[in-house]
């Protein structure tokens, strides 16, 4: 029982195998398409056609062909893909297709009519019977029509005889409209008066009239040339028929077999009768098809610019996505650069008026400095005070003295109070001097530095004479000498340097008080030294001499120094300081202005 069974199950797995392989081998055709361009009727070139591949398929039964009837552009798109085998099309496509994708010509149609493959297609001007046109130059009077720009045997063969006759299209031509198929329709804009000609193939006056279409001595072909063999009359050079080409890709093997079997093809065969043709042939000589497109500008000759759009779009998109990109970096960093820019101009404000708060509070500071050194100076200023004012009293009461007396000289109490007014301005110009020093605004101006250090010597006359000290002033520079600087704040410096050299000396004798001013003139630097005969300073002391808080004296703040190196640096000089043994020496530099 489990044996029967077992070749059952092997019975049945054969019969599936079986079946399934069956539709493998019936669908085991190669398909083979073949295309043609279709200008107009789609329909009707299916018609025409068919049978041509239903004799294929008939003589060739391992291959499936397949019609593929399309518009230009489809066929363009199809070639691309590879999915086209084969084409037929006339003459100009053909060759153009040959330039662009490399196809090869297998054979040429054979007309019907006893045309030859070479000299097969044409234009012929088609005019009424009555009307004459003995030249092409009359066509601009006239009321043109064509059926399309791009009909081969039509409009095209023609515009090359307008072109090699040395005129162009667009200044011949008056009125010229391509009014689109059905070709017949072309007759009935001449029966009517819309049109005075009518641009059609060659024979197909012929084959209208034949067919009815068109009375017999209806119209007539004009500007006819004389091709004896030719049975239509015709207005332009022939051209090769229709020609069958393959794609590189096909198999030779495959081309060659569809090639034999096309030249057994017989004239009287369904498939050459209702392709209007009569058989095919070996291919023709293509060399007047160039010369057309040639002469009209066609490519090869000229760029298709359609082709080559389609082939850039892709770059073309890459660029504009690349500029878009770049706009927008571009518009990314003009918002930053916006962004930075006012963020530091915010910065720069702040800054501004950070230094401005600083350099007021510096001025403050330097002020209260020179308030600090007239306090310091107060006792010298009253005892310069005491002098004019004793005198004062003391002439009052003489004046009041000679007033009382019984005699009154007037020319004594003249005198007596021009005493009293030259002493209350003697007294006067004291105070103002202190007061300058200490309230004076600072300015920058051009300045004599040797009557900075006479009018601080003055200043100091009071302190100097207090302390029982003299001061030498050596002055070796030429008056026409100037600097640029703030003449109040160089004043505050040489107070410093003479306040410091005079409180040096304390111990020393009367005779050994002396404070040297030495004023010189260096290359391009004005040189001021200020000397003293004290006890100088440790080397340690020396190089924290200009620190803040850095001072020998007991009742001291240690600021007077720094604040004469900040100034001596703020007019861009140099201040040094150096032991004399007795004695110390304070150097300031500061850069001569140019004259």
């Amino acid at each position: 029982m489990t044996l029967m069974w077992h070749h059952r199950l092997t019975l049945l797995h054969l019969c599936t195998t079986l079946l399934l392989a069956l539709p493998l081998s019936v669908d085991a055709k190669e398909s083979i398409h073949i295309g043609v361009l279709a200008f107009n009727d789609r329909i009707e070139v299916q018609q025409r056609w068919q049978p041509t591949l239903d004799y294929l398929n008939q003589k060739l039964p391992s291959y499936h062909f397949q019609l593929e009837a399309v518009q230009p552009k489809q066929m363009d798109a199809l070639m691309e893909q590879g999915a086209i085998d084969f084409m037929i099309n006339n003459a100009v496509r053909t060759v153009q297709y040959k330039e662009r994708y490399g196809v090869s010509q297998l054979l040429t149609v054979r007309p019907n009519s006893g045309r030859t493959p070479e000299r097969a297609i044409g234009s012929s001007l088609i005019v009424s019977s009555d009307l004459q046109l003995g030249s092409t130059q009359q066509l601009g009077q006239m009321r043109v029509v064509s059926a399309s720009k791009k009909g081969f045997g039509g409009y095209m063969a023609f515009q090359r005889e307008v072109v090699d006759g040395g005129d162009s299209p667009e200044q011949l031509f008056g009125s010229l409209q391509f009014v689109g198929f059905p070709q017949n329709s072309l007759f009935d804009r001449l029966r009517s008066g819309e049109a005075d000609v009518a641009i059609l193939p060659s024979c197909h006056l012929e084959l209208s009239v034949a067919n009815g279409v068109v009375n017999p001595g209806e119209f007539k072909v004009a500007l006819a040339q004389p091709y004896a063999d030719f049975p239509c009359a015709v207005s332009s050079r022939l051209y090769p028929y229709f020609m069958l080409s393959k794609l590189n890709h096909v198999d030779s093997v495959v081309a060659t077999a569809v090639a034999k079997q096309l030249l057994e093809l017989t004239p009287e065969s369904v498939a050459a009768k209702t392709g209007r043709y009569n058989s095919w042939t070996m291919p023709v000589d293509d060399s007047e098809v160039y010369g057309l497109l040639k002469s009209i500008q066609l490519w090869p000759f000229a760029p298709d610019w359609q082709v080559l759009a389609k082939r850039l779009a892709p770059y073309g998109l890459l660029l504009l996505v690349v500029l878009v990109l770049g706009y927008l970096h571009h518009y990314r960093v003009k918002l930053l650069v916006a962004r930075r820019t006012t963020e530091l101009r915010d910065e720069v404000l702040q800054h501004n008026q950070t230094q401005a708060h600083l350099v007021e509070q510096q001025n403050a500071f330097y002020k209260a400095q020179r308030v600090l050194l007239t306090g310091e100076m107060a006792s010298g200023l009253s005892h310069e005070l005491s002098q004019p004012l004793a005198s004062i009293r003391y002439l009052t009461q003489g004046c009041q003295y000679r007033m009382a007396s019984a005699q009154f000289d007037k020319e004594q109490l003249q005198l007596g109070l021009q005493r009293i007014n030259a002493q209350t301005e003697k007294a006067q110009g004291i105070i103002q001097r202190f007061r300058g020093f200490c309230a004076r605004p600072s300015t920058v101006n051009h300045i004599n530095m040797r009557q900075q250090i006479e009018e601080a010597l003055v200043l100091m006359e009071a302190d100097v004479k207090r302390h029982q000290c003299r001061v030498q002033f050596n002055n070796q520079c030429a008056d026409d000498v100037m600097i640029k600087g703030d003449a109040v704040l160089l004043q505050q410096v040489l107070v410093n340097l003479l306040r410091n050299g005079i409180d040096a000396m304390d111990e020393n004798a009367a005779a050994d008080k002396v404070v040297t001013v030495t004023l010189s003139s260096q290359a391009c630097w004005l040189v001021v030294q200020v000397s003293d005969r004290g006890c100088g300073l440790s080397e340690a002391a020396l190089e924290r001499l200009f620190m803040p808080f850095e001072t020998s004296k007991a009742q001291g703040l240690g600021l007077g120094m720094m604040i004469c190196k900040r100034i001596i640096e703020q007019h861009q000089g140099q201040i040094s300081a150096a032991n004399l043994y007795p004695g110390l020496k304070i150097e300031f530099r500061l850069p001569k202005e140019e004259q």
